[in-house]
């Protein structure tokens, strides 16, 4: 399984009152990934990087990857940074994802990933933003395929609601 980072172009319609603007954004996508395993990291992953590290511009990237080496190094038990779109719990083995706003339910249940998973991603994004902006700038990067059986399987199993929150005392 692979990460592409790339760029695109987006132009907005011509109209009478102004010309055409176009845009030049970024994406990412997965390249062979299991079908069990794009829709999650795509909902996950890919939108993290996308609304949590905001291309890097204040270092969140490197602040992940610099807690990362903490934890590897064995200085850390595990991390949890809140970001604007998701909480990420970071251990030693694993990284979950839980919805910043609207916090675990059935559309954004708790997902893991393995913890080499997550820092190639960051690291890749890290690297791709600091790239020049043009539309031949491309970045590919190869994710474990021996970490692949770490994966949560997608979508997880909820509790029902009158299981979560029973609050019966003994």
């Amino acid at each position: 399984m692979k990460i592409r980072y790339y760029y695109y172009k987006l132009s907005s319609p011509k109209n009478e009152i102004r010309p055409a603007i176009s845009y030049t954004l970024h994406a990412a996508e997965l390249l062979y990934a299991p079908a069990s395993a794009a829709k999650a990291y795509g909902k996950y992953i890919l939108s993290s990087l996308d609304s949590d590290f905001f291309e890097n511009r204040h270092g969140d990237c490197d602040l992940v990857l610099t807690e990362i080496a903490k934890l590897e190094k064995g200085e850390l038990n595990n991390f949890v940074f809140e970001f604007d779109g998701f909480i990420h719990y970071v251990g030693r083995d694993s990284v979950t994802f839980e919805h910043a706003i609207f916090g675990v339910c059935s559309h954004w249940p708790l997902w893991s990933c393995p913890l080499s998973h997550y820092k190639i991603a960051v690291q890749a994004a890290r690297d791709f933003f600091a790239m020049p902006v043009s539309l031949d700038t491309e970045l590919i990067v190869e994710l474990p395929e021996s970490d692949m059986a770490q994966i949560a399987i997608f979508p997880p199993k909820m509790s029902y609601k009158k299981d979560a929150f029973d609050l019966k005392h003994d």
